[in-house]
């Protein structure tokens, strides 16, 4: 082929060539106008395709990329919110929580850990026999160690407070999470969320404040304490602390209290009962509700059973039976005797070390002799309770809600120590101390001091005559009954007037008439002069009843101020129970001793009036006097002899009769003549004596 004809052959290839390239174009630009375009794309113009002249590169170039529909982005972004927003939250809370538990957990180390370890124990009080009575100023705890715990009732303890004790580290969200769920489905609160050792970090440190910042701030302290003590030191520590209800702090007072026993002879139902207290004392004490307490111990044994501490037949058995516990009217005055006796030390004791020149920091381990005898007190509490029962009219209306009350003191005449004091009925349902808080007006029994008082002032003697005849009783203004005074007798239901008599005879006989011509002669001021220096501090008020014993004193001012007889004209000293305070090494530190009062009278005055007073039937070689108010609200009786003075109250805590004709001389006085000759004095029981005699007061002349 020649030359041109190679030229026209190869330019008509290439013609053929751009043509099929233009052919292509043409069905790619149709293809691309037939699929609808997105709003901002560009057009097919601007688009940066090479010319045609580039073929090699128009070969090789990529097509362009697909872009994603909006509305596919739209459910992705949507998703990435719900999967990974709550992770990022619970990390952030995390972080928070983590923060503050931190602060938390640094602030506790503040705390005293090895208080944990030091339970107050308070001090050792005794009666004059050496029997222990309980321990004043520790709540009266009675200390247990582990080995002295019954397993059974650790189990016990676990099922009903803290079922994973042994697996977290002072507190348990899954226990907290458990409780919250079974409160949910109760629809009440039957469990908590606090394990044991958050119990035991508020027991020891008390903590208060706003619920969560007392929480926060108590598992803090339940991890310290568990980083420092092992669990069985935990569990100890606990149970010596924690209340169980009805006064009684820590499980040893509990079983001797409830059950009457040591720890260690508890059965598997008695600790299911003591464990089921712990939620609400006040509420499931056996002794205040039995029903409530029987449905604790049921959930408790339940619980037993669900972790696998308790067979199947040994649950059915003991659901089916009753769980007895000393609960007998004797068993509650013995026990109140106790908490009475311990009360009374604590009040004596705190004011005793507030006059020591260092006082100690804490009593812990100290030894606190006193001068009664707790057999004779709890057997004078029975005789009391016996007696007022016989006098209580059961059927009349008001009685259960106003019951009748009794007080009764009995003390040495030189010392002024305390042997018998029994200062309610029943110390467990009505803690009162009525020797001392309450004050009723003595009636009748005021007389012997209004007769000293006029023999003291040279204007009367005992042989003085004094008439005996009506007189009308609103020149005393006592209220009792209407008309004539006199022609009633406080002691004499069938008075008779008897004319001119001897006022010793007049004071023998209590008779009012003369008794009332003989003040209002006398006037207020002697007598009240006579009462306070005789040890009476309350009020002789400004009437002319309180001549006649109107005005309100206690049994205890009462009972020192009669000492004044048997030492012919000298009170006893301030009254003690605590014969003598030793501290934790024996040694004595203290006999508490009071100053020997001033004569409140003279020695031949004091014996003028103790020889008018009656011969005791019931107390050999005693001498004694009763009393009456007029509204027979309040019945008195006194009686002393050459070493010990009493006196016994009865009555009603809000003023009301005790009976029709309650007599002092039938009421009161059988009651403590039966406690001073069959019960203070039963065979060779000890007579209070203190160690430290009275002493001169350098302060008075």
């Amino acid at each position: 082929m020649s030359g041109s004809e190679e030229a026209h052959a190869d330019d008509s290839a290439d013609a053929k060539d751009a043509k099929d390239a233009k052919d292509a174009k043409d069905r790619t630009d149709a293809a691309e106008a037939a699929e609808p375009r997105p709003e901002n794309a560009p057009a097919a113009d601007e688009s940066a395709a090479p010319s045609a002249g580039d073929g090699e590169a128009t070969d090789k170039a990529p097509p362009p990329p697909r872009r994603r529909p909006v509305w596919l982005h739209l459910i992705v972004v949507f998703f990435q919110i719900l999967f990974l927003t709550p992770i990022y939250a619970a990390v952030l809370v995390a972080c928070v929580l983590a923060g503050v538990g931190w602060n938390y957990y640094d602030a506790s180390e503040s705390l005293d850990i090895g208080l944990v370890g030091r339970p107050e124990v308070g001090a050792l009080v005794k009666d004059i026999r050496g029997v222990e009575i309980g321990r004043a100023g520790s709540m009266n705890r009675l200390l247990v160690e582990r080995d002295e715990i019954p397993q059974h009732f650790i189990d016990a303890l676990l099922a009903a407070e803290d079922q994973r004790f042994y697996l977290h580290p002072g507190f348990d969200p899954m226990g907290s999470v458990r409780a919250a769920l079974a409160n949910y489905r109760a629809e009440t609160i039957r469990e908590g969320g606090s394990t044991v050792t958050q119990q035991l970090a508020r027991a020891v440190y008390g903590m208060k404040g706003r619920e969560i910042d007392r929480k926060l701030s108590e598992i803090a302290a339940a991890v310290r304490i568990e980083q420092h003590y092992s669990k069985d030191e935990i569990l100890v520590h606990y149970l010596n602390r924690v209340y169980f209800g009805s006064g009684f702090y820590g499980l040893g007072a509990a079983a001797r209290g409830y059950f009457g026993k040591k720890v260690a002879d508890l059965t598997i139902d008695e600790s299911a009962l003591i464990c089921g207290v712990i939620p609400s004392p006040s509420r499931y004490s056996p002794l205040v509700n039995p029903a409530r307490a029987r449905t604790q111990r049921d959930q408790t044994l339940r619980r037993m059973h669900e972790i696998g501490k308790l067979p199947q037949g040994d649950l059915d058995r003991l659901l089916a039976a009753d769980t007895p516990v000393a609960d007998s009217r004797e068993d509650s005055l013995h026990r109140g005797q106790i908490a009475y006796l311990v009360a009374k030390v604590e009040r004596e004791l705190r004011a005793e070390t507030a006059r020591w020149t260092e006082p100690p920091a804490s009593l812990d381990h100290y030894v606190v002799e006193t001068t009664v005898d707790l057999a004779a007190q709890q057997r004078a509490a029975e005789a009391i309770d016996r007696h007022l029962a016989s006098l209580s009219e059961d059927g009349k209306d008001g009685e259960r809600e106003n019951p009748l009350e009794a007080a009764f003191l009995l003390i040495e005449n030189e010392t002024g120590q305390i042997a018998l004091s029994i200062g309610s009925r029943d110390f467990q349902r009505s803690e009162y101390d009525r020797t001392v808080e309450t004050k009723r007006p003595p009636g009748s029994a005021f007389l012997p001091f209004l007769y000293a008082a006029a023999y003291e002032s040279g204007q009367f003697t005992p042989e003085s005559p004094l008439l005996d005849a009506p007189f009308d009783n609103r020149d005393m203004g006592l209220g009792a009954v209407a008309g004539l005074l006199g022609e009633w007798s406080t002691e004499d239901p069938e008075n008779r007037w008897q004319g001119e008599i001897p006022a010793a005879e007049a004071l023998k006989r209590s008779k009012n008439s003369p008794s009332a011509r003989l003040g209002l002669a006398l006037g207020l001021g002697p007598l009240r002069s006579l009462a306070e220096t005789a040890g009476i501090a309350s009020e002789l008020k400004d009437r002319p009843g309180s001549l006649l014993g109107a005005s309100e004193a206690s049994l205890a001012e009462l009972v020192r101020a009669y000492t004044v007889f048997p030492n012919f004209g000298r009170p006893a000293p301030a009254l003690r129970l605590i014969r003598e305070i030793r501290d934790p090494a024996g040694a004595v530190v203290a006999r508490p001793s009071a100053y020997a009062p001033v004569p409140a009278m003279k020695e031949t005055t004091a014996r003028a009036v103790m020889s008018s007073l009656p011969v005791s039937r019931g107390v050999p070689g005693a001498r004694e006097k009763s009393g009456t108010t007029p509204t027979y609200t309040d019945a008195w009786h006194f009686g002393f002899d050459e070493t010990h003075t009493w006196g016994l109250w009865i009555g009603r805590d809000r003023f009301a009769p005790i009976r029709p004709l309650a007599f002092g001389g039938e009421v009161a006085k059988p009651l403590a003549e039966e406690i001073v000759a069959r019960i203070a004095r039963n065979g060779d029981a000890p007579v209070a004596s203190s160690s430290a005699p009275a002493q001169p007061d350098p302060t008075r002349p």
